[in-house]
């Protein structure tokens, strides 16, 4: 039987322990730690079922509603593609290197973002971004490359109206659509900690961490990318 992951889920190993995120429900997850070791196993030997790897623990696997199998798809596991890891950041900014429009500009998508982040799946905010990257595609060759820095800046001045704590979501969506309107092509990065569970969303534009400091970064491993 070729086997896939279930379409729309993810996850990555954080201190021995793969955390998955499901795009349709956002919610976060763990499985049972022998269960873990076996889909680990699976992970490391090439995508291709191992010795030790039995048909009841595919099973369960299975009812967990982790991994599919059909005769249409080939090739083992599927995995997603990995996800840049982030080496920098923008450093810090002024609140007068934040053009006024781009301040604006920022308030405005953080408004129609606030309801996006609290009413959709994640799943829902992809398509959106995607939609969004579609849209905008034409202006990546007019795109002025310190632009970033204008809207990271006038993202920081935006929290002292929406806040920060708590709502990473909503400020990631609202600024990589904007960096989207103005030719750049970021992307949304989701990643997860665990002792305690805590998960954490950032705008990456290929190595480079977007509005936010490279040290929080780090603190997460990367799960998802939109």
């Amino acid at each position: 039987m070729d086997l896939h992951i279930k379409p729309g889920l993810h996850f990555c190993t954080v201190e021995g322990r793969t955390i998955f995120l499901d795009e349709d429900t956002s919610r976060y997850f763990c499985i049972p730690e022998d269960v873990d070791r076996a889909f680990q196993l699976m992970i490391l030997a090439d995508r291709k079922p191992v010795d030790g790897f039995d048909d009841a623990l595919i099973t369960h696997l299975m009812s967990l509603k982790i991994i599919e199998g059909e005769h249409a798809r080939e090739g083992g596991l599927e995995r997603f593609a990995s996800i840049v890891e982030p080496n920098g950041d923008l450093g810090r900014h002024s609140i007068h290197d934040a053009p006024a429009f781009e301040i604006a500009a920022s308030l405005f998508e953080r408004f129609r973002s606030k309801r996006i982040a609290t009413r959709r799946a994640i799943a829902d905010v992809r398509r959106l971004i995607e939609q969004e990257r579609l849209r905008f595609a034409h202006r990546r060759s007019a795109c002025i490359p310190r632009s970033n820095h204008a809207v990271s800046a006038a993202f920081e001045v935006s929290d002292f109206v929406f806040g920060r704590n708590d709502r990473c979501l909503q400020r990631a969506i609202a600024m990589i659509r904007r960096c989207l309107r103005v030719g750049h092509n970021p992307s949304l990065v989701i990643g997860v900690r665990i002792n305690p569970f805590t998960a954490h969303c950032w705008v990456q534009q290929d190595s480079t961490v977007v509005g936010d400091s490279i040290d929080i970064a780090r603190i997460y491993t990367p799960i998802c990318a939109l």
